[in-house]
Formats: C-alpha cells, structure tokens, sequence
C-alpha cells in the first residue's frame, strides 16, 4: 500500500512540476519578438490586416511584433513556411479563406493541411463584398439582373480577380443559388476586373466593398447586393443577399490567425485575449470601420470550425467548376 502511495504521490508531483513548467512558459511569453507571416505582398489588403494587429500586439505584450510578407502561390509558400515552425507561439500566421478552406480542393499535394498544422488563434476580419453590374448591362438590381440572365443565358460576362479567387467563386455560388448562367472572364487582379465592368467588357463582379462601393459612389458601376452580414455603410441602400432571399451564403472574405499545431494552449489563449482587446479598442474599430471590414471576436476552436464548414460548402463548387492549380 505504501508503495502505490509512493508512485501516485510521485506521479502527482511530476504532473504539478509539468503543469507549473507550462504555466511558468505562459507566463513569461514572449520573451523575445515574435513573427507575424503575411502571404501576401507589402501594401495588399491582407498585409494591412496584418500590420494593424501586429502594431497592436507589440504595445500590448511588450515586444517586437514583426511582420513577414511570403507572397506567392496563392498563400502556399507562407502557410508551408508556417507549418513547419516550432509550436511555440513566436510564428503566426494571417491566413484567409483560399488557404484553410479552398486551396485543399484546389491543390492535390498541398505541402500542409489546415486541420494537421494548424492551431487556430482567433478569426479576425470579414471584407464585405459588392456585388456591382456595368451601368450599360441595363439592371437596377439583383432581382433585374437574374431576369436578364435567365432571358439571355451566358449572354453576360462577369469579371473576376483570377480563376479560383474569391472574386470568381461568389458569383459562381450565386449564379448556381439562383438558377442562372454567366460566363466567366478572368483578369490579373481585382483592379482590372472593375476597370473591365466600368467599360462594359464585362457586365457584372463581386469586388471587396471598400473598392466596389467607391466605384458605385461615383457613379461608375451599378451596385446590386452586399456579400456580407449587414448592409454597409457606405451603400446604405443596397440590400445584402440575406434580405434578397439567401440567408445561408457564405462569407467570402474571412481571415483567421492560426499558430503551428501544439503550440501550448496558455499561448493560444493569450493572444487570443489580447486579439479580442484589439477588438476593443476604439481607435482600432475606428480604422476597421473605415477599412469597411467587419471584426469577428471569436475562440480559438471557431477558427477549426469555419474552415471545415466553408471547406464542406466550397469545395464541391471547386470541383464542379474543375478548378486546379497543380
């Protein structure tokens, strides 16, 4: 009997000596700077997510926030990069939609999986989309504009920022989700997709609302419905696809913070709570709301869940549409 005592005696104590070493780690975390990877060019929206969080960071914990651009590769070279680091909170990763829940469908031997490599942070901004047609496409709304395309199936074109963007794949849901046929004409990069439709080369896109909206201000495009949670500000007036009858669509521009998988959970859930202050904090829902970006506070478990539901919804669409990037 005194022996069992002994071993659960000394069990325990190992337990407690683990347990103490951990929350000592947590504790002292950071001690030194730590690497926010952005897969995207200086400059880009992704990059300006990014850096705004990563300014916050540093004045919170008290260290270097530095960040890194890996562009290229839809987000492959960053998000491998990531990946394989040591899971010790010092490397994190500002990752959206196309790397969790599409480049799985679009890439056979992706070098990393979401659900294998990753722990998630926090989700951290939606971008809101507007869905836009040219002012020559003869519609005034979403209603007119599926009119005209069941009447002349094909017969318009709708602008993208690529094959495979997030730009081409809400349309094709919506054209599906509302029983009607556009043809697709990709562009290199979103900026020349809007240039198409305001010159009615192309008739119809779904451009970032921060964009798009500055378009239909001006006068330039038509704006049909907002891709996004609520109506926007800036197009008061233009209904979101919930209020025209699709209440399920999905967020098309999310982004996420995911850290290596094992990083120790008393990490996680620091920068997790430093991420929902950031929330917070009046000069940063001041810039979000001028950046028309919608800020989604969340657990660090609802990063897992998004990308395996938005995984399950777009990757059969992916795959209908026979989209590769191998």
């Amino acid at each position: 009997m005194l022996r069992v005592l002994l071993r659960r005696a000394c069990a325990t104590g190992a337990a407690c000596l683990l347990l103490a070493g951990a929350g000592a780690a947590a504790a002292a975390y950071p001690e030194r700077a730590v690497k926010l990877v952005v897969p995207q060019a200086a400059g880009g929206g992704t990059d300006v997510i990014g850096r705004l969080w990563a300014d916050y960071l540093s004045r919170q914990l008290k260290t270097a926030v530095v960040v890194e651009n890996r562009p290229g590769a839809n987000g492959v070279l960053a998000a491998s990069y990531v990946a394989k680091q040591p899971a010790d909170g010092y490397t994190v990763l500002v990752s959206g939609i196309s790397y969790l829940a599409f480049n799985p469908h679009m890439y056979k031997d992706l070098p990393y999986r979401p659900a294998r490599d990753f722990d998630g942070v926090s989700l951290l901004v939606n971008t809101p989309f507007l869905l836009v047609a040219s002012r020559q496409a003869g519609v005034d709304s979403f209603a007119a504009l599926v009119a005209k395309a069941k009447a002349q199936p094909g017969a318009l074109n709708f602008a993208s920022a690529g094959r495979g963007n997030s730009t081409h794949l809400v349309v094709e849901m919506l054209a599906r989700r509302s029983g009607i046929t556009l043809t697709h004409v990709p562009y290199n990069g979103a900026a020349a997709g809007l240039t198409s439709v305001m010159a009615d080369q192309t008739q119809v896109m779904a451009d970032v609302l921060n964009t798009g909206a500055v378009q239909a201000n001006a006068g330039k495009v038509v704006p049909l419905a907002v891709v996004g949670s609520r109506r926007a500000a800036s197009v008061p007036d233009v209904p979101t696809l919930a209020e025209l009858g699709m209440n399920d669509f999905p967020l098309p521009g999310w982004y996420a913070l995911v850290v290596p998988k094992g990083t120790p959970g008393a990490v996680v859930e620091r920068l997790n709570a430093e991420t929902r202050r950031f929330f917070d904090d009046p000069a940063i829902k001041a810039r979000l709301a001028e950046l028309q970006l919608e800020p989604l506070p969340s657990t660090p478990q609802a990063v897992a869940e998004w990308t395996e539901r938005d995984s399950a919804t777009w990757g059969p669409l992916i795959r209908q549409l026979g989209l590769s990037n191998d």
